[in-house]
């Protein structure tokens, strides 16, 4: 039997901008659930780990990431292990500005055969219980349109050159449930050949397998939690794979605990009086591990948007989760109508009025000289426009 363990879209050091002094905590668990896969492997001492894309979460993590990974891989190797990599959508430049992918530092060290050529597939061959083992791979390639399918689009085939036969491919696999959101390149049933064993997959970050022509197609999943489009799936973790060329194949899912992300849903109606009680008292109760979203919607009347805080809720909430986040794009303000009736009397009849008036109450040449006044006032209001 050839032990595999195999993992993927573990997505080491994220960006994490956006959560400030809970960033480092965070990254933190994304290192946590990695050092689980190697502390599997180092029990059960497979004959290769192999890692399907996304190891890193971008093509330059931060050197203390990329020496611990090294720590933990030269381990790995020095128990015989044999480590096999594919750059994923993340870690894989899209440019030669962007310089080269990480996972080329990791096989510099010794430790990894990475299959870095994203036109052609690279194979090596090893020896396992008097096998030969050929694994294949090749890397993201991110000049291909999302529409399209990357082997039929380099005219590629899967190689199938081994006793046992393993592919490593990071992309879409027609067939599963692919959420909006993972978009990429889509490989067909039919690209898997006769004679594969098993195909290592690596993009959609939910566990999910199937069989086809024999071979074993397997998402091993992510690690961890990278984002709430992934708070539904309900475990996360890599796979551990037994493969026998005669009597088959047999897989376990290896769950690691990871943080949990939930989204709350408010819509705050125009009666509402407290707007800020009615978010807080609409959370989960208090789990300091959580991470939770807040999604604010509704129609109030400004004088109670006044009211809203989005910072007081943060306030009140701080010490019941690992970290809040809000989105009150949807929130909006209702503005009552307010009737003014207005004299709509212009100028020149105004002043119309008013000498007519003084007319009445004068008379002989003075009523005269006030006639003149409102006959050239007339004019000359006219000629400003004042009417």
């Amino acid at each position: 039997m050839i032990r595999i363990v195999h993992t993927a879209d573990n997505h080491l050091d994220p960006k994490l901008g956006l959560m400030g002094p809970k960033a480092q905590e965070r990254r933190l668990d994304f290192y946590k659930s990695f050092l689980r896969v190697i502390d599997f492997a180092l029990s059960v001492k497979p004959h290769v780990l192999l890692i399907t894309g996304d190891l890193f979460d971008s093509v330059n993590p931060r050197n203390p990431i990329r020496t611990r990974v090294l720590q933990a891989l030269r381990r790995l190797s020095g128990e015989g292990v044999r480590i096999f990599a594919v750059g994923g959508n993340h870690d894989m430049p899209r440019s030669q500005e962007e310089g080269m992918s990480p996972l080329s530092e990791l096989e510099a060290a010794g430790y990894v055969t990475f299959f870095s050529d994203t036109v052609e597939f690279g194979v090596e061959h090893l020896s396992v219980e008097g096998f030969d083992v050929a694994v294949a791979g090749i890397s993201y390639d991110h000049t291909i349109e999302a529409t399209e399918n990357p082997l039929r689009y380099r005219n590629l085939r899967i190689p199938v050159e081994g006793d046992v036969n393993i592919a490593m491919l990071h992309y879409n696999f027609a067939g599963f449930k692919i959420p909006k959101s993972w978009s990429a390149p889509t490989i067909a049933p039919e690209d898997v050949p006769e004679g594969l064993h098993y195909l290592a997959l690596g993009h959609i970050h939910a566990h999910s397998y199937t069989t086809v022509r024999n071979a074993l197609v397997v998402y091993p999943g992510s690690t961890e939690r990278r984002s709430f489009n992934e708070e539904t799936d309900e475990k996360k973790g890599f796979v551990y794979v037994g493969l026998n060329p005669r009597s088959g194949a047999s897989l376990s899912f290896e769950e690691v605990p990871t943080r949990r992300m939930k989204t709350v849903y408010v819509e705050l109606e125009e009666s509402v009086e407290n707007p800020v009680a009615r978010v807080v008292s609409s959370t989960p109760p208090p789990d300091p591990q959580m991470i939770i979203r807040i999604v604010v919607s509704g129609r109030i009347p400004l004088e109670k948007l006044s009211r809203y805080s989005r910072a007081e809720i943060m306030r009140r909430l701080e010490d019941r989760f690992f970290l809040v986040t809000i989105d009150d794009s949807d929130l909006k303000c209702v503005l009552k109508e307010v009737r003014v009736t207005l004299d709509a009397t212009s100028p020149i009849e105004s002043f119309r009025r008013y000498m007519e008036e003084a007319i009445k109450q004068s008379s002989g040449y003075e009523a005269e000289i006030v006639e003149k006044a409102l006959s050239r006032g007339l004019e000359v209001l006219q000629e400003v426009g004042a009417w």
